[in-house]
This record gives C-alpha cells, sequence and structure tokens, in this order.
C-alpha cells in the first residue's frame, strides 16, 4: 500500500507539474503577441455599422496644407491583411519614407491569396464625403475594397473658386463614412498628414527683411504669429496622436479581454482532463 500511495503522489506530482508548465508557456506568448502588436503607432482605423455612418473633424492650421488617404477593409478582414495594409499606410503617410505620398506596393501574393477573389478592387458601397461648411463638397465618392484614396492639398482644393474666403474654414474639414451595407460592417483606415508651406514662409521672411522702416515691434509680432503657428502644429500632432492612441488602447482591451477568456477556459480544460485522468488512474490501480 504504501508503493501504491507513494506511485500514486509521484504521478499526480508530475501531472501537475506538466498542467502547470503548459499554462506558463501558453500565457507568456500570448503576453508576447500582445506586447508585440501594440508596440508600433499606426494611422488610425475605425469601424463603421450596418447602414450607418460616422464622421470626424480636422482643423488644419493657417498657411499649412494637408494630404489624406483612406482604405476600406470589409469587417471580416484577415489579421495579416489588415496588418499588411497598416504598414503600407504608415510608410505612405510617414514623412521621409521612400514611399511618401505615392502608391501602395504590388500586394505580395501570400496576401492576394487571403483575399476574397470577388471583393479585391470591387465595389464596397462604402462613400467617402470630405466637405467644408458653406462651401461645395471637395470629395464625394465610392471606395473600392483594398484601394487607397488619396486626397492631396485639401486647403488648396477648399479655396479654389472661393477666392474671398481666404484661411482656413472656421468648422474645420469634415470626413464622413457612410456604409450602405446593411448586412456587413467596414474597418476605413486613414490618416491626415499636415505640410507646411515652409518656403512661402521663408520668402515672406526675405521680403520683411528687405524692408528698411520695419521696426522691432513688427519684427516681434511676426515671430510671435511663427510662434503661435508652431504651437498650433504641435497642438494638432498630439489631437491626432490621442486618437491613435486611444484606438490602441481600446484595441488592447479588447484582446485582454479575449485573452482572459481563452484563459479561464484552458485552465477548466486543463482540470477537467487532469481530474479525469487521475479517476482513470486510481480506478486502473483499484483505489477508487
Amino acid at each position: 500500500p504504501e508503493t501504491k500511495q507513494e506511485s500514486t503522489m509521484s504521478t499526480y506530482r508530475r501531472s501537475t507539474r506538466a498542467c502547470f508548465l503548459t499554462c506558463l508557456l501558453y500565457l507568456t506568448a500570448a503576453s508576447f503577441f500582445l506586447l508585440a502588436d501594440t508596440s508600433n503607432a499606426y494611422p488610425i482605423i475605425t469601424d463603421v455599422g450596418e447602414a450607418d455612418v460616422k464622421c470626424f473633424n480636422f482643423n488644419v492650421p493657417d498657411d499649412d496644407d494637408a494630404h489624406m488617404v483612406f482604405i476600406a477593409l470589409p469587417d471580416n478582414v484577415d489579421d495579416e491583411v489588415e496588418e499588411w495594409f497598416n504598414t503600407q499606410m504608415n510608410e505612405m503617410t510617414r514623412k521621409g519614407s521612400n514611399n511618401f505620398m505615392k502608391s501602395l506596393p504590388q500586394v505580395s501574393k501570400e496576401i492576394h491569396d487571403k483575399i476574397s477573389g470577388d471583393e479585391y478592387n470591387g465595389r464596397s458601397n462604402v462613400y467617402l464625403k470630405l466637405t467644408v461648411p458653406k462651401r461645395p463638397v471637395l470629395r464625394h465618392q465610392m471606395f473600392m475594397w483594398y484601394a487607397p484614396v488619396v486626397v492631396m492639398n485639401v486647403v488648396k482644393a477648399a479655396q479654389r473658386g472661393n477666392n474671398k474666403k481666404k484661411g482656413p474654414p472656421p468648422g474645420g474639414y469634415s470626413i464622413c463614412f457612410e456604409n450602405k451595407n446593411s448586412d456587413q460592417e467596414v474597418k476605413i483606415i486613414f490618416d491626415v498628414v499636415l505640410m507646411s508651406d515652409e518656403g512661402q514662409e521663408d520668402e515672406m521672411h526675405r521680403k520683411i527683411i528687405k524692408k528698411e522702416h520695419l521696426t522691432p515691434l513688427e519684427q516681434n509680432f511676426q515671430e510671435g504669429i511663427k510662434a503661435a503657428n508652431t504651437i498650433l502644429n504641435e497642438m494638432k500632432y498630439m489631437e491626432k496622436r490621442e486618437a491613435r492612441m486611444r484606438h490602441t488602447a481600446e484595441s488592447t482591451n479588447s484582446k485582454i479581454r479575449l485573452f482572459s477568456y481563452i484563459s479561464v477556459i484552458v485552465l477548466l480544460g486543463v482540470t477537467w482532463l487532469q481530474r479525469t485522468y487521475l479517476k482513470s488512474y486510481f480506478k486502473k490501480k483499484k483505489l477508487m
């Protein structure tokens, strides 16, 4: 009886150790996945529900312009496909990159195989509407799946034909995504790139310096305007970063919630397997 008891305890310890190592390995792998997934800041991603409309407002500082890039993806898109388009748009809108404001590179065969043939560059029935208060609509068009929509020089386009209305509009620029599908949600990846008209500022500075009657007060005033523009640019950048970080936090929270559910299921499953194994083992050894 002592030998059987010692053998039973040894088997129980080995089983418990194996279950513990399995759970620890699973938790480590899942934590690494979460940390690796949220380490980079990507363009803004928003979900548009079935037959729903979602709008955003953006302000562009004085003497600046902006480029906008949009991509529409189905809600059931593969994670690797979504990550690929995220990365490529990040390169497309990152100043200093070789692909800045150029077309997306050719989709690899591996990514293309994970996209339904009927969807690729197909009609999405999702519409982009870019408007300015009290001015004509700047852009109203339907997305094609996985095809980027690029709007260059938004400020210049808004001022075209409105010579009496210079400067940014008081209500900002409104970006609306309208999903006319009644049975499918969509994901919109978009980014707004602010472009400072540095050449124009330098030219104005040179003209001001050439004026011999320029007083120190006027010089200080011009420096104050430049400082204010710099502060506005920083504020817009922080607003944009805050939107990205909010999306990252929401994505992380959803992944942690899913991870918790999976962890509970795994632990319950391991517990059930351990109990079943030990019960059968004790019956085999005629201890029960």
